[in-house]
């Protein structure tokens, strides 16, 4: 049996696969907080996204002339952090809205900006038998797309199989493990895989990991303090839900060893460095 890649397209999959972040402001303001700024860095790191269109509101105080001022401000605000984190939005469009659009009650609510974004479709492989196939030259790729909830639990579903397949000495990254934005809280988007992480530990009890943080971004190697805490984070949760510490270990190696070389050019290729790995010591 070979492996054959052929099309299945699914227009209504690819017209439904959008969403739209808020960010939201205080009164009179275009700066982003750091808990929107967070918010960003979620949702970008998961799955990979196109900015379509960046859409500007405020509240009705002021006058019209003045909150579109404001809205084109805040526009500029995210369309900067969005630079700031590599994240593409070159073709995005536009839209000053400013008060003409008070969608919600609440004040609050009007204050903020819009990105309409369209998650892109994810490549996956099938095997198939060629006699089912008249012409296998013209084979294409499948092309699915995986919000990042299905990306995690499609992780999730084959994490116990790494784990109890592995020879002693395999290295393999959990990808969709992530953290806050400097700091070593783990993402609620990522907790399934921490729980199925837990589940295999306890329904295993001859296996024994040792786990490995990274970080991206910092020139400075030696400097393994985030990478660390993020490591015992994970351990720290195992041995509270009842894993044996003897059979854990834990070590954060910094920015070294990075998956792309630094300076990274890309959220991309952060979110690649940025990462958590599980070295097996003992096999079932």
């Amino acid at each position: 049996m070979r492996k054959i890649l052929f099309v299945f397209l699914l227009l209504h999959q690819f017209l439904s696969a959008q969403k739209t972040i808020s960010v939201y402001f205080e009164v009179d303001q275009s700066s982003i907080s750091f808990e929107d700024a967070k918010k960003l860095v979620i949702n970008f790191q998961l799955a990979p996204y196109k900015v379509i269109e960046v859409r500007g509101y405020c509240d009705a105080r002021g006058s019209i002339a003045y909150n579109d001022a404001l809205a084109q401000r805040r526009i500029n605000a995210v369309l900067q952090k969005l630079d700031d984190l590599s994240i593409s939005h070159e073709s995005a469009t536009q839209k000053v809205i400013g008060e003409r659009q008070l969608e919600f009650p609440l004040h609050a609510q009007n204050r903020r900006v819009d990105l309409l974004i369209e998650i892109l479709p994810k490549v996956i492989e099938l095997e198939v038998k060629p006699s089912l196939l008249k012409q296998e030259e013209t084979a294409t790729p499948i092309q699915e797309t995986l919000t990042p909830e299905e990306q995690i639990a499609e992780e999730a579903d084959q994490l116990e199989n790494q784990l109890t397949q592995s020879k002693v000495g395999t290295i393999f990254k959990i990808k969709n493990l992530n953290f806050v934005f400097n700091s070593d809280e783990i993402e609620p988007l990522s907790q399934p895989l921490l729980d199925r992480l837990l589940e295999v530990m306890l329904n295993f009890p001859k296996l024994e990991i040792e786990i490995h943080g990274y970080i991206c971004c910092n020139p400075d190697p030696s400097d393994t303090k985030l990478s660390i805490r993020r490591a015992h984070k994970i351990y720290k949760y195992l041995t509270q839900n009842g894993v044996d510490s003897k059979r854990l270990g834990y070590k954060g190696f910094g920015s070294s060893n990075p998956v792309f070389p630094l300076p990274e050019k890309s959220e991309v290729e952060k979110a690649a460095n940025r990462r958590v790995e599980i070295l097996i010591k003992h096999a079932i």
